[in-house]
This record gives structure tokens, C-alpha cells and sequence, in this order.
């Protein structure tokens, strides 16, 4: 891609060995954030090993050939850097937020981090301990488990669907070879988009990641998602006590969909906020629920709408109900010409605030330039936000039902019968 084909300060560039450069010049800031993303995550683990690709974000930093976990963390609190690493269903990420003067000290330092892990045996435990806490802190927690549940049925039969942070077993199982393979399978040069935004010098940065990792060599293999086929589906976990958490998901418009921004705008009218239907209805008017929301999610593969809400085993079913009758009302009837504009102000408040780091601009570039191989500026997202209009979101509703086809999760003391009823038509 040359530069005539770019927005202003944004930048491209392709090493030789596969490694893809992007950035956004603010030349206001002093800070700069800089990250890799691997497609090394969820769905690339081993299908007998789930939960690996959470500890190996852990165990990266845990000691190099030139530094074990301690002087690693010094080296990089001298420098005043912020660093750290993430994983998700399909991508990992391992970045650094700096004062823009430490640039080159912090590239060495990741260099050895992505280059040269050493895995050390002496750390693994503790960190798999650490993962451990963090698993049954998620099973203690129905609210955090009730998305694994919802999830793992819309997705069933995908590695979408695979818990995060795997089961206590399969932890307990995992050894340092397996992060050793991991390593040499998914982190190869021809897998990293390196994403850099704030104060910056781009040809020096070009020639300072050219100089640390245009030798690096080798290939991942391309992994073959297939697209999930989500169906009519109600999973229930039993569990006794005085709350029913239910979690909903249905596809939607994906990111890379010309209708996404209108999915946006729906979302934000049935559950963004204090104004959204969701909360008006089934807490403001009813008392139904302590918490309730609705959001768009998403992977390559698919776009979904999400919706959950806590309540209590006597309200479990009118709550549901009243959720179902509001998606079908938005079916049927679309969303008012207000709520379209209240929806559009929020939304571009929402990207205004989050856009103006530098951690947040790396975020939102990394996420077009690996979605659509493009850069989508704050410009570009307020001129989509603003551009929506109330036959966009019918047609949305036309061709995306919030109920069809639906999977629900629910996590209580209710059986099926009394949560659900008559609610739904399957």
C-alpha cells in the first residue's frame, strides 16, 4: 500500500520476512503505545489443551536468555513503561506505553521478550497457580460464567466456543514443552501486525523493528475457522441460591459489514444505557433486574448481539419475557426517529472519549488494519455513526433477527420450565 493511499499521519510497511508495520502520528501526545498481535490465541490451542494460550500470556514475561522475571520487570519500570500482554479468541497481543524518548529501549526489550522466552520451569508453577485462583474465581462468579455458557452454545462445535482460561484439569496438565511448541507454531514472523500510535518518528521506527526483527524467520500455519451455524438453543446450569443470571446472544452485523454502525445504534437503543428500552423496561418500570444490558460482540466469522440480565429465581420468567416482548417489538417496529439521534450522539461521545490515547488509537488501528486491511479514522467512524438512517436499522431487523436464532443461558435454581414457559416458540 503506498503512503498516497493513506489518511494523514498514518503510516504502512511490509518487511521482506512478513512482519507488518502500521502507525498513527499524534503529534500532540508524548506518550507513544506500541504492540504485536499474534494470531496465537484460543482457537490456535491444541484441541486437548485448552486454556494454554491464557498461561503462555502469562509465562512470556516470566525470563529471557538476558533476564529472569525480576530484572525483566525492573528493566522495564527504569524505563517507565507500561507493558503487558492479552489474549482473546483469535488474537494475543504484547505492548508497551511509553514517554516517546524511551522508544528504542523498550523495542529491545520486547525483542527478547517475542525472541528469546525462556519458560522457565521455576515460574511456571506459580503462574499456573495464578491461572488456577483466576478459574475459580470465574466458577464462584456466576456473572462471569454465565458469558462462557452463552458462548460456548452459540458457538458449539467451534474452538470460538472454548473457555478462555480452560478448566482446572486441563491447567494442571499443561507442561513447559506445550509452551515451548505453542511459541515456535504460532509466534513466526509472517503472524505479527506491530501497531505503534502517539509521538513517533516513522522511518526510524521502520528501521529500528527492521534492525531487531528482519531476521526473524519462519511461517505459521494459516488456521481454517470454520463459520459457526448458531441454532435455537436454551442451556441452563443449575446452581441453588437467590439470583438467575441470563445471558442471550443472536447474530448480528459483523465489524467489517457495511450495516455494523446501524447494529451499533440498535444495540445502544435496547441496552447501552440508562435510556436504553432494556433498562427502562425491565428495571426503571418493573424491578426486575439489578443489572441489564445489551452490547454487539463479534469474531471474524460472525457478528452477534449480546444481552444479559440479573435477577432473582421469582422474577426469572417475567423477566425473560419482558426481554423477549421488547426484542420482538424492536422487530417489529424499528426504533424511533429520538432514539436514533440520542443513540448517534452517545456513540460518538463513547468513541471520543476512548479514542484520545494513544493505547486506545493503537487498539482501534490493529483492529481495522486485521479485520479489513484498512484504517478507519475517528472521521471515518462519526461519518458511519452519522450516516445511519431509520431504513438502515429496518433493514438490519429485516435481515438480522434479535430472535431467530437465539441461544439463552441461564445459571440458578430454575429448570427450564419455569424460566422459560411458553416464552419462546422453540
Amino acid at each position: 500500500m503506498s503512503s498516497e493511499q493513506l489518511p494523514p499521519n498514518y503510516y504502512f510497511h511490509k518487511l521482506p520476512n512478513g512482519i507488518e508495520l502500521i502507525g498513527q502520528y499524534m503529534p500532540s501526545l508524548s506518550s507513544t503505545s506500541l504492540g504485536f498481535q499474534l494470531d496465537a490465541a484460543v482457537v490456535h490451542e491444541p484441541q486437548d489443551k485448552p486454556g494454554l494460550a491464557h498461561l503462555f500470556e502469562y509465562m512470556l514475561f516470566q525470563g529471557t536468555k538476558q533476564h529472569d522475571a525480576r530484572s525483566l520487570n525492573e528493566a522495564f519500570e527504569s524505563l517507565g513503561a507500561r507493558k503487558g500482554a492479552s489474549t482473546g479468541l483469535e488474537t494475543s497481543q504484547v505492548w508497551a506505553q511509553i514517554v516517546h524518548t524511551k522508544l528504542d529501549a523498550t523495542l529491545d526489550l520486547l525483542r527478547e521478550v517475542l525472541l528469546q522466552p525462556t519458560f522457565p520451569r521455576a515460574e511456571l508453577d506459580q503462574m499456573r497457580n495464578i491461572v488456577l485462583q483466576e478459574i475459580r474465581r470465574r466458577d464462584d462468579e456466576p456473572m462471569s460464567r454465565i458469558f462462557e455458557l452463552v458462548r460456548s452454545n452459540f458457538y458449539q462445535g467451534s474452538p470460538l466456543g472454548r473457555p478462555m482460561l480452560g478448566s482446572d484439569d486441563s491447567v494442571r496438565a499443561l507442561q513447559r514443552q506445550d509452551l515451548l511448541d505453542f511459541w515456535q507454531a504460532r509466534y513466526q514472523p509472517n503472524n505479527v501486525l506491530f501497531a505503534i500510535a502517539g509521538k513517533f518518528d516513522w522511518d526510524h521506527v521502520v528501521e529500528k523493528i527492521e534492525a531487531l526483527f528482519g531476521s526473524w524467520q519462519g511461517n505459521a500455519q494459516a488456521l481454517v475457522v470454520p463459520k459457526p451455524q448458531p441454532t435455537n438453543i436454551v442451556a441452563l446450569e443449575h446452581q441453588e441460591g437467590k439470583q438467575e443470571h441470563i445471558g442471550m446472544m443472536v447474530p448480528f452485523p459483523n465489524y467489517t459489514d457495511a450495516d455494523y454502525y446501524a447494529g451499533q445504534v440498535i444495540a445502544e437503543v435496547l441496552g447501552g444505557g440508562m435510556a436504553s428500552r432494556l433498562f427502562v423496561e425491565v428495571r426503571e418500570k418493573r424491578g426486575l433486574v439489578y443489572g441489564v444490558s445489551a452490547g454487539l460482540a463479534g469474531n471474524k466469522q460472525i457478528g452477534v448481539l449480546r444481552v444479559y440480565a440479573g435477577t432473582t429465581p421469582e422474577q426469572g420468567r417475567e423477566c425473560l419475557q419482558v426481554i423477549v416482548d421488547e426484542l420482538r417489538k424492536l422487530e417489529q417496529d424499528g426504533i424511533t426517529e429520538d432514539e436514533l439521534d440520542r443513540a448517534k450522539v452517545q456513540l460518538k461521545s463513547e468513541l471520543v472519549m476512548r479514542g484520545e490515547g494513544s493505547g486506545s488509537r493503537m487498539g482501534a488501528i490493529s483492529r481495522s488494519w486485521w479485520y479489513e486491511r484498512k484504517f478507519k479514522t475517528i472521521q471515518d467512524v462519526k461519518e458511519a455513526i452519522d450516516s445511519v438512517s431509520q431504513e438502515q436499522v429496518l433493514k438490519v431487523l429485516r435481515d438480522y433477527s434479535p430472535l431467530q436464532p437465539l441461544t439463552v443461558a441461564a445459571i440458578g435454581p430454575l429448570q427450564r420450565e419455569e424460566l422459560v414457559g411458553d416464552t419462546l416458540a422453540f
